[in-house]
């Protein structure tokens, strides 16, 4: 998907920003994961992941990561060394 200059510039009221969203991000992806909507608890992060490519990405590739090592345990302080 492409997006036009005015598009990435165009404001919306209902985007809070970068800021707001990277602390929850991990939260948003867990209500996905979990079959939920994460746009009902969310929906600023919702409006911001539709219009911002690095927060999206940051999203992406977190749901990704998520998809990947579920089930997974996390691995031990030894043998991360």
């Amino acid at each position: 998907m492409t997006q036009s200059l005015d598009d990435l510039l165009r404001a919306d009221p209902a985007d809070p920003g970068c800021d707001a969203g990277i602390p929850i991000l991990d939260e948003y992806v867990e209500i996905e994961l979990a079959g939920g909507d994460p746009a009902e608890r969310f929906p600023g992060t919702a409006v911001h992941l539709r219009t911002c490519p690095g927060c999206r990405a940051d999203h992406d590739g977190l749901l990704e990561a998520a998809r990947l090592f579920a089930g997974s345990a996390p691995p031990s302080l030894d043998e991360l060394g």
